[in-house]
């Protein structure tokens, strides 16, 4: 497998955020890498956006749930059932990214073993308040006691011994959870120098990238973001450098 990525990304209505995000993984990935949507019970609209990249090569595997909500530690375990990389990832779908986030992120988890779980970004309010989290500057990353789950990255051999998440009815319990099963196991957790996406859904307001501070350096960076459009392709309908899309499974399970 190399240092080929598979991406988990987890879907549940608001399909204006997963076509921005998506548009911004397209325009900003060049790493080889499958991306596996896993929707939890959408509406029609988010749904059929979603088929629409299938269709058209943008999304690796698409796995369905029909059914009532199941929550983000269940979705999060069938879609690293469909992961065929040796780096893991999992993605809210409200991220927009910065262009070879993935190269950068991929690079610090195979020349640094110790780090268990890699953030994508500075969050800079509580619960995770980045200045707060006693951070230990590592050179090209900080080790920090926590960081916001909405992007976690970490190898395959992490997943082994520390998964599946758990599956709770708390709000971020699910993250939390595996983050502290992987640092009490003598990894730590790290967040890159320079900040790799923004969380436009939730805590714009609050990352780093959006509010410049004066902080060990930390700037705002320019990102290489299509407008947003109608459809997740450009006019050629290329599908997304990078992306083996060989596998476009459609269902309840991965096999």
């Amino acid at each position: 497998m190399g240092d080929f990525a598979s991406l988990v990304v987890l879907s549940y209505n608001r399909a204006d955020y997963i076509r921005r995000s998506l548009q911004s993984m397209r325009a900003n990935t060049s790493h080889d890498h499958q991306l596996i949507v896993c929707d939890d019970g959408s509406d029609e609209a988010t749904q059929g956006l979603l088929f629409w990249g299938l269709r058209r090569g943008l999304i690796s595997t698409l796995l369905l749930n029909s059914g009532h909500n199941m929550g983000i530690g269940i979705q999060v375990n069938r879609g690293m059932e469909c992961a065929r990389g040796n780096i893991l990832a999992k993605l809210d779908a409200d991220l927009d990214y910065k262009p070879g986030w993935l190269e950068t992120a991929v690079g610090l988890l195979q020349t640094h073993e110790r780090i268990g779980c890699l953030g994508l970004f500075k969050y800079l309010h509580p619960p995770c308040n980045f200045p707060d989290e006693h951070p230990i500057d590592h050179g090209d990353h900080y080790e920090v006691d926590d960081f916001v789950g909405s992007a976690i990255l970490f190898r395959r051999d992490v997943w082994e011994l520390f998964g599946p998440w758990i599956d709770v009815n708390r709000c971020f319990a699910e993250d939390v959870d595996f983050k502290q099963r992987v640092r009490r196991s003598g990894h730590y957790l790290a967040l890159p120098k320079d900040d790799l996406a923004v969380n436009f859904g939730f805590g714009e307001q609050h990352s780093s990238l959006i509010k410049t501070i004066d902080w060990s350096g930390a700037r705002q960076h320019e990102y290489n973001i299509p407008d947003p459009a109608p459809l997740l392709l450009g006019q050629k309908g290329e599908p997304c450098q990078g992306l083996r899309s060989e596998e476009r499974r459609v269902g309840k399970e991965c096999r």
